[in-house]
């Protein structure tokens, strides 16, 4: 007899994690490796396509795969991802098909890796009852992820909380688009290794950044401006959303002892009904925990009888043509507005063309 098996999948710009888990979201194996961006997005994908079928054959003959749920940054379509720029040519790649073509399973969902992240601790982690909400992922880039009446907000072309492409200041509006510096190019892990490259000549990345600040004053003056920069936008997020919690994950929350009195402190003192500010439940990989809670839903989708039907309830982006908003169908816990958004020639060109990296 076969034993049902899910497969979780996080596409990250500087990392892909795989586990297979059982129907009860119990993770039998996992692995994660690193992203190599120069060798492009063909050869990244296959890469974590390998891991994933090495696991699954780890699993022994036994094992039937029922579902992928996979989360990527950028933000799937129908045959491409917007906003990824993280890896070369990751945008044109039909993530959805290249899935089920290589691990031959006709039962994949895709969503973006934030609102991934933000769904698994609304469900089962650091916001369960807090509403509304924000997971605020701060990682090799920056989004956030919005919970409001129990879902987390697609948007209307399923970029709501990519606030890395936020402006810095009024004289922004002046500056011709590619002269810009957004929002995520000052605060995220890539904006400090920039900056350690700039001071020091060195390559570091955040992790190491933080590391070494106490030798050198250069660096903790840019820490400091990177945390000061980040409570601003934070403080004006929350005056406009009115959250009852923070969430904060990603690999910059290994140094949360070092931002996170800063960040409090100016939502205490800068913003009229101050939000609670916690660390995520799932720190380093919430985007895998929602990506096996996708595909355990798209699983139970299938079960019930709506396999024409490819909208996950958990899920960020289906695939297909137009926008459709998912009911859930007897599952439990906060779901996304799931949409399946058109490329369109609507899209700012900046944008199309960007300087986006994704969450790890």
């Amino acid at each position: 007899m076969s034993v049902p098996l899910v497969l979780g999948l996080d596409f990250g710009g500087t990392k892909i994690a795989a586990a297979v888990a059982d129907l009860k979201g119990r993770r039998l194996a996992e692995e994660t490796i690193l992203t190599n961006p120069a060798r492009g997005a063909r050869w990244n994908l296959e890469a974590g396509l390998e891991v994933a079928s090495t696991l699954l054959d780890q699993a022994g003959d036994e094992g039937e795969l029922v579902a992928v749920g996979a989360s990527t940054f950028g933000i799937p379509i129908a045959g491409g991802v917007l906003l990824a720029v993280a890896i070369p040519g990751w945008g044109e790649l039909d993530l959805r098909r290249a899935i089920e073509s290589g691990l031959r399973c006709d039962v994949v969902r895709l969503i973006t890796d934030v609102k991934a992240a933000a769904a698994a601790e609304a469900r089962s982690g650091a916001l369960v009852g807090a509403d509304p909400a924000i997971y605020l992922n701060l990682g090799t880039g920056l989004a956030v992820g919005i919970v409001c009446g129990g879902r987390v907000i697609a948007g209307a072309n399923g970029a709501a909380g990519e606030i890395g492409y936020c402006l810095r200041t009024r004289g922004d509006l002046e500056r011709d688009p590619a002269d810009r510096v957004l929002l995520e190019q000052a605060v995220s892990g890539m904006a400090l290794s920039a900056v350690a490259e700039r001071e020091t000549g060195l390559d570091l990345s955040a992790a190491d950044v933080f590391a070494a600040e106490s030798g050198d004053e250069a660096l903790a003056s840019a820490l400091d401006e990177f945390i000061d920069e980040l409570s601003f936008h934070l403080v004006n997020l929350s005056v406009a959303l009115n959250p009852e919690r923070i969430a904060v994950g990603g690999g910059i929350v290994r140094s949360w002892a070092r931002i996170e009195p800063k960040i409090a402190r100016a939502l205490e003192t800068s913003v009229p009904f101050p939000p609670e500010l916690v660390r995520g439940a799932f720190p380093y990989d919430a985007p895998l925990v929602g990506a096996i809670a996708l595909g355990l839903e798209a699983h139970d989708l299938v079960g019930c009888g709506a396999v024409g039907r490819r909208e996950p309830h958990l899920g960020g982006l289906a695939d297909g043509d137009g926008i459709r908003r998912a009911r859930a169908l007897g599952s439990k816990g906060p779901v996304c507005e799931v949409e399946d958004v058109r490329a369109s020639a609507t899209q700012n060109p900046q944008h199309r063309n960007g300087r986006k990296t994704k969450t790890d």
